[in-house]
C-alpha cells in the first residue's frame, strides 16, 4: 500500500484514491468522539460494500441470530452518503478521470477533508470538497459539508440521506428499519434483534446554490434520499451542509426523537463555522494535556500523533458504562469487546492525561463486577473473574471454540475464557495505577475496594495447595503467550496475582476495604506461600512455565514451516508452537515491564535478549512489551525499533486484522514506550518519578510529553544531558529525580542536567 504522508505535524495526506486499500485506509481516517465512531470510507462508496463503511456506538451490541461468536457492534445506518453527478456523469473516485486528487486527516482536531479536480467527459471541470467531522463538543452530532465548483455550465444533481443497506461483518443486525420526515428533517429508526436496542439518526440538508432546482424524495425499506438538481454555471459553486444526530436507547433519556431533536437544534444555532470552531477547541483542551513533541525523526513523530489521535477518539469521557474496545470505535473486529487491551496497553494513557476517560475506564469494570461474580461462579470459583471478553453486562462473550481446524472442520477447544485468569489481576493493576496517577482516593469507596475484595477472593479460591511442596499454586492456565494452553505456574499469571492480593491487603490496612479478618489471613497467606517462579540465580532467566525449558528449541521459521494449514491456530494441541519454547507474544517481558520493581536490570536484560528471538509478535500487544524492557536496560536501539513498528502498525497495515479497526494497546504501546519507555516517567502518589535519567534514540534531539498529576497539568522535556518539568498548576509539585528529590515551583519550571550513565 502507498504511504501516507505526514506534513507539518499534524497533517496525515494520502496523494492518490487506493480502491484496493480502501478497508485499511478507512480505519486510518475513521474519526469518533467516544460516543460514537464513523470509518473513513469515500461518501460514494456504497453502504453495502463489506468492511467500508460504519458507524457504532460505543456500549450497544446485539445478538442477530442466537450465536455468541456473533454478537457484535451494530453497524448503524449510513449517513455520510453524498453522491455527485454532473451532465448524467456520477462520481467515483476510484473510476473518474481525475486530475488531482488529496485527502487530508487533520489530527490536531479530527477534521477529514478530501479534495478533487474531476474532468467529466462532458468537459466539466469540477472541484469536489468533502468535509467532515464526529464532534468532540457535543456526543452525538457529526457534520458533513460538500462543495462543488464548475469552470463550465453544467447541469449538477447531489444525492443525500440516510441508507439502512449497510452489512456487519458476521450478521445483519438491523431487525426494522423505519424512515419518517420531521418538519423538514430525515428521522431513521433503527431496531435491532437482541436486546432489541432502538437506533436514531436525524439529519437536515441544505443546498447553498446561485439558482433553484428540482427537489426529488426517494424513500423505500432501506433508503430516504433527497435528489437536488439543478443548473450551475462557469465560476459558481454549490454547497450541501449535513449535521447529523445519532441516538441509542441505551443512553437517551424519553424520546430517540426528541433526542435527536434537540441535538440537531444545537448544531443549527451554531452552524457548521461555529461548531466545527467549538470541536477544535475541545480537540485543543485534550492535546493541551496529552501532546506528546519528538524533535529529529518524523517518522517517530507521525507514529505518536497517530496514535494519540486514535487513543483520544475511543476514550470514554462521558459515560462509565463503557470502555474502550479492542479495536476502538473505529471498527467492528473483536465485536466492539473490551479486553485487557484497555487496562495493560491503552488506560496508562488516559490516567496519565485525561483523567475522566479514565475514571469511566475503571468505572466500567466497577459497573460489570456482577457479570465477573457471575463468571467466576459458574466455574466454581468465589469471588469475581473478569470476562475476557466483555461487553456491557460484563458476562464472557468469547466462546470456549474460538477456532475451526481448516482441514477436518471440527471446532476447536480453546481456553481465552476460562484460563486467562490474569485478566483479574489486570484489572486491579489499572485500579492501583489509577489512585496513584490521579490521587483519587474516593473511587475506592464508590466501588473500587470492592472490585480488588472480589479479585483477591477469586485468586484466593483460585490457587491449589500443593503439600509436597509446601506452597499455593495456580494450575491449567493460559498466559499472555496464547500459543502455550493448560500450563502450570505461568510467572506473568501467578506474580500478578499476588500483586492483587497484596493491594487488597494494603487497601485492608488503611481501612478502605471492608473485609472478614478470615479472608485477610487467606489473603495473606495465599501472598505468602504463592509459588512465582524467580530468576535462576546463574542465568537470570525466569521459566515462563513449568516444563517450559524442557520444551524443544528451534527457530520461529522452522516451527512455522510445520503448520498444517496456514489458518490454523498456531498455539494449542494442533499447533506445532505448543512443544517448543517459541512463543506469540511478550509474556515474561511483560511481567518484567509491568513489576520493574521487583528485578533487577541485569535479569530484564538476560530475559528480553533470551525470550526476544523467541517471540513470533503474532499479536499487535508484543511489540511495545519489548521496546519498553529495551528502553529500560539502556537498548535505546532496539527500543526505537519496536516503538516505529508498534506507533506505525496500522498506518503500514502490516498488523493482524488491520482492515477492521485500529488496534488501541499497539497504539497505547506506543505512548508507554515514549513516557514510560525512553523518558522514564512514572505518576507515583508522592509525586511525578524518573525511574532513571531519560535515554533518547540517537535521531532524537528532544522529546516532551505532557501529563496531568493528581490535577496538576504538567510537562517532562529531556535533551541529551538534560531534563526539564514544567508546572502549569498554582502549586508547587515534588518530582523524585535519579539524583533526589526536588521541587518544581507553581507555573515555573525545573531544570536538572544528567550526564550519560
Amino acid at each position: 500500500m502507498p504511504e501516507l504522508r505526514f506534513e507539518p505535524g499534524w497533517l496525515l495526506v494520502e496523494d492518490a484514491p487506493e480502491p484496493a486499500e480502501q478497508i485499511a485506509r478507512s480505519t486510518v481516517f475513521a474519526l469518533a468522539n467516544g460516543t460514537f465512531g464513523l470509518r473513513g470510507a469515500p461518501e460514494e462508496v456504497p453502504a453495502s460494500v463489506q468492511g467500508a463503511k460504519g458507524c457504532y456506538l460505543n456500549g450497544v451490541y446485539d445478538t442477530p441470530r442466537g450465536l455468541l461468536t456473533e454478537r457484535e457492534f451494530p453497524n448503524l445506518p449510513d449517513f455520510a452518503c453524498v453522491w455527485v453527478e454532473i451532465d448524467g456523469e456520477r462520481f467515483d473516485a476510484a473510476a473518474s478521470a481525475l486530475e488531482s486528487y488529496r485527502r487530508e486527516l487533520d489530527l490536531s482536531c479530527g477534521l477529514l477533508r478530501r479534495t478533487v479536480d474531476w474532468r467529466t467527459r462532458s468537459g466539466v471541470r469540477a472541484v469536489l470538497t468533502f468535509e467532515r467531522f464526529v464532534a468532540m463538543h457535543d456526543a452525538n452530532l457529526a457534520w458533513l459539508r460538500v462543495g462543488v465548483a464548475v469552470d463550465r455550465d453544467c447541469r449538477l444533481r447531489l444525492e443525500s440521506g440516510i441508507d439502512a443497506d449497510v452489512t456487519n461483518r458476521w450478521a445483519d443486525h438491523l431487525k426494522e428499519v423505519r424512515f419518517s420526515q420531521v418538519g423538514e428533517a430525515i428521522l431513521c429508526l433503527a431496531h435491532t434483534f437482541d436486546p432489541g436496542h432502538q437506533l436514531a439518526e436525524m439529519t437536515v440538508q441544505f443546498l447553498a446554490a446561485p439558482r433553484a432546482g428540482e427537489l426529488e424524495t426517494t424513500v423505500d425499506a432501506k433508503r430516504y434520499l433527497e435528489r437536488y438538481t439543478f443548473e450551475l454555471r462557469a465560476g459558481e459553486q454549490a454547497l450541501l451542509l449535513k449535521p447529523v444526530a445519532v441516538h441509542a436507547d441505551r443512553f437517551a433519556r424519553g424520546s430517540l426523537k426528541e433526542a435527536c431533536r434537540a441535538t440537531l437544534r444545537r448544531a443549527l444555532q451554531d452552524g457548521w463555522d461555529r461548531s466545527l470552531a467549538r470541536h477544535r477547541r475541545s480537540w485543543a483542551e485534550l492535546w493541551e494535556r496529552s501532546r506528546v513533541d519528538i524533535e529529529g525523526d518524523d517518522e517517530a513523530l507521525l507514529g505518536i500523533r497517530f496514535s494519540q489521535f486514535h487513543l483520544l477518539a475511543a476514550a470514554p469521557y462521558r459515560d462509565a458504562r463503557v470502555s474502550v474496545p479492542a479495536r476502538g470505535l473505529q471498527g467492528q473486529d473483536y465485536y466492539g469487546s473490551v479486553f485487557w487491551d484497555c487496562e495493560i496497553f491503552v488506560f496508562p494513557f488516559y490516567a496519565y492525561t485525561q483523567p475522566q476517560a479514565a475514571r469511566n475506564c475503571v468505572g466500567y469494570r466497577i459497573a460489570t463486577l456482577d457479570g465477573a461474580r457471575r463468571k467466576a461462579a459458574s466455574l466454581g470459583f468465589e469471588g469475581a473473574y473478569y470476562a475476557w471478553q466483555s461487553q456491557e453486562t460484563g458476562d464472557d462473550q468469547c466462546d470456549r471454540y474460538v477456532f475451526n481446524n481448516p482441514i477436518t472442520g471440527e471446532k476447536i477447544r480453546s481456553y481465552f475464557m476460562d484460563e486467562q485468569i490474569h485478566i483479574t489481576a489486570d484489572v486491579v493493576h489499572a485500579f492501583r495505577q489509577y489512585a496513584e496517577a490521579t490521587g483519587d482516593e474516593r473511587f475506592w469507596s464508590e466501588g473500587g475496594a470492592e472490585v480488588v475484595l472480589e479479585a483477591a477472593r477469586f485468586f484466593a479460591s483460585r490457587c491449589t495447595w500443593v503439600p509436597e511442596r509446601n506452597r499455593y499454586e495456580i494450575h491449567r492456565v493460559l498466559g499472555p503467550d496464547e500459543y502455550h494452553e493448560n500450563v502450570d505456574n505461568n510467572a506473568f499469571t501467578n506474580a500478578m496475582a499476588r500483586e492483587t492480593l497484596l493491594t487488597a491487603l494494603d487497601l485492608h490496612a488503611r481501612g478502605l476495604l471492608r473485609a472478614d479478618e478470615r479472608d485477610a489471613e487467606r489473603w495473606r497467606e495465599v501472598a505468602e506461600r504463592l509459588y512465582v517462579p524467580e530468576p535462576d540465580p546463574d542465568t537470570g532467566l525466569i521459566e515462563q512455565f513449568d516444563g517450559y525449558f524442557a520444551l524443544r528449541d528451534e527457530p520461529i521459521e522452522q516451527t512455522n514451516r510445520r503448520l498444517a494449514h496456514p489458518d490454523l491456530h498456531k498455539g494449542g494441541p494442533l499447533g506445532p508452537f505448543q512443544e517448543t519454547r517459541n512463543i506469540k507474544q511478550a509474556d515474561v517481558v511483560m511481567l518484567l515491564y509491568l513489576l520493574r520493581d521487583r528485578y533487577s536490570a541485569e535479569v530484564k536484560r538476560a530475559n528480553w535478549e533470551f525470550y526476544e528471538p523467541r517471540t513470533a509478535h503474532d499479536s499487535s500487544l508484543s511489540p511495545m512489551a519489548y521496546a519498553l524492557v529495551a528502553a529500560d536496560v539502556g537498548r535505546t536501539d532496539w527500543a526505537h525499533r519496536y516503538y516505529l513498528y508498534t506507533s506505525h502498525i496500522d498506518l503500514g497495515a502490516y498488523g493482524p486484522h488491520w482492515n477492521h479497526g485500529v488496534h488501541t494497546a499497539s497504539l497505547g504501546g506506543a505512548w508507554l514506550a515514549i513516557v514510560h519507555g525512553f523518558l522514564r516517567l512514572r505518576l507515583a502518589p508522592e509525586g511525578p518519578r524518573l525511574d532513571g535519567w531519560p535515554l533518547l534514540p540517537e535521531s532524537w534531539r528532544a522529546v516532551e510529553a505532557r501529563f496531568v498529576w493528581h490535577g496538576r497539568p504538567m510537562g517532562v522535556r529531556a535533551e541529551p544531558g538534560r531534563v526539564v518539568f514544567e508546572n502549569r498548576s498554582s502549586e508547587p509539585v515534588c518530582v523524585a529525580l535519579p539524583s533526589g528529590p526536588a521541587e518544581v515551583p507553581p507555573q515555573g519550571r525545573l531544570e536538572a542536567p544528567f550526564g550519560v550513565p
